[in-house]
């Protein structure tokens, strides 16, 4: 005959005690839901600095929790695709020739870990890359030379490992400004159907580039102010109206885009910031109604009027930030100063900011991509 389980007191108390304690510890560390909800899909960030790439794990408050360290050299810009990072090194030599690199890294859905697949050469005197972007279908990567006054086109494997350098399309020019002696390719994006918009901050234009089977052609061209030097970019979520941070005048400058097209319209705006130096970031809200960028000490905060036009709003001063990153659901705005990651909440009213708060502490952050769902 089986006995009965002794519940006495003393067992009683351990094992709601022992609960208990499981789950406070749990929530504090912020991996427990509140009573009643789903359990929350993990969100990971990883921030590129002058020691390697940081991993984090997102909390639903927002708060960020390192898991992890990896050596990267100079991991100026990152982009996430079907469960890969690939990381443009902004390095002048790689191989013992002159030339930079670009990697790839399995990201582990559950855990938010990398782990390294491959590092490829750029082209022969592409050094110093500076952005860099996945093609909507995956298959490619586009890389800004800043150094080598280039665009490369990289092939992506089936595994998601980096091919070789495929493409090349060589820029010229220059502008008056003191930093403008030859092209310096900053930024690039896609548009919907896979056309690449590109800024060059050497030679003061904005491209528009087509990419087939693994090469870049010209497929339109847009002059922008002499000396203005364009080095950020984004796209409206609508994909009709182009927005261009100027770092060498301080100026923001609004354009229509003919998505059908493929063509950049004239400009429709320009603004200028009341504090600026030689660096420029923008961060387009998931929205569509805001559009928040950096010049110099202060990030300011720019609500989209009819027509796309920019009306000016509180900002943040004293806020160097070199990148901006508004997070998937827009309650966050993320900004990289010289030695940490700051956080602004985004009002879901107004979509003003509110004072900025240090998630994380790191020496010289430059980049930075998140995977949320």
């Amino acid at each position: 005959m089986k006995q009965p389980i002794g519940w006495d007191r003393r067992r009683f108390l351990q094992i709601v005690g022992g609960a208990w304690l499981a789950g406070a510890f749990a929530s504090r560390l912020g991996w427990a839901p509140s009573p009643g909800t789903a359990t929350p899909t993990p969100r990971f960030a990883y921030i590129g600095g002058e020691c390697g790439i940081d991993g984090y794990s997102v909390a639903e408050d927002g708060r960020f929790m390192k898991q992890q360290t990896i050596p990267s050299a100079n991991p100026v810009a990152m982009a996430i695709n079907d469960g890969n990072l690939y990381v443009a090194n902004g390095v002048s030599e790689y191989g013992s020739l002159p030339r930079g690199s670009v990697e790839a890294y399995a990201i582990d859905a559950a855990t938010g870990q990398l782990e390294l697949k491959n590092r490829a050469p750029l082209s022969l005197s592409g050094v110093l890359p500076r952005d860099l972007a996945v093609a909507p279908d995956g298959r490619s990567v586009v890389v800004a030379l800043h150094g080598g006054g280039a665009y490369n086109v990289l092939s992506v494997h089936e595994d998601g490992r980096l091919g070789r350098v495929s493409g090349i399309l060589k820029e010229t020019g220059s502008g008056p400004h003191a930093l403008q002696a030859s092209a310096h390719p900053a930024a690039v994006t896609f548009d919907r159907v896979g056309r690449v918009l590109a800024a060059d901050l050497g030679g003061d234009k904005l491209s528009v580039l087509s990419l087939n089977n693994g090469v870049l052609t010209v497929a339109g061209r847009r002059e922008v102010a002499a000396g203005s030097g364009p080095s950020s970019l984004v796209l409206d979520p609508q994909g009709t109206r182009l927005y261009v941070a100027h770092a060498l005048n301080g100026s923001l400058s609004s354009f229509g885009y003919d998505a059908a097209a493929g063509r950049i319209l004239d400009c429709k705006q320009t603004v200028w910031v009341p504090a600026a130096g030689e660096m420029a970031a923008l961060a387009m809200h998931p929205s569509g109604e805001m559009l928040y960028s950096s010049h110099g000490d202060g990030i300011q905060a720019w609500k989209i009027a009819a027509k796309g036009f920019l009306e000016p709003l509180p900002g943040v001063e004293g806020v160097r930030a070199k990148r901006l990153h508004v997070t998937a659901d827009g309650k966050s705005l993320l900004a990289l100063t010289g030695v940490a990651v700051l956080r602004m909440k985004v009002d879901a009213a107004t979509r003003g900011l509110a004072a900025p708060v240090t998630v994380a502490s790191l020496s010289m952050p430059v980049s930075i991509a998140m995977l949320e769902r």
